[in-house]
């Protein structure tokens, strides 16, 4: 069996949950870490595509919040699979 484990750092809380990657969730962390990849790659373009002005679209803007939230989920399903 597979077991990687990410140590807490003393100098943060104590209470952080450690993430433990095993065989058995060993999909779910790589379709979890796909979504991020992809999330990164839109969230990448939707900066780029502010262009010289550095302003984004109110529909890019609603996009961008909208993944920060999808971002934020996909922590938070991260960190309850220790």
């Amino acid at each position: 069996m597979l077991l990687l484990e990410r140590e807490p750092d003393t100098s943060n809380e104590m209470d952080e949950p450690a993430v433990v990657a095993t065989w058995e969730n060993r999909a779910q962390i790589i379709e979890i870490m796909g979504s991020a990849l992809q999330m990164s790659q839109e969230f990448q373009d939707l900066w780029n595509s502010s262009g010289e002005t550095g302003r984004l679209s109110q529909d890019d803007t609603d996009r961008l919040v909208e993944l920060l939230r999808e971002i934020s989920d996909l922590n938070e399903v991260l960190m309850r699979l220790a």
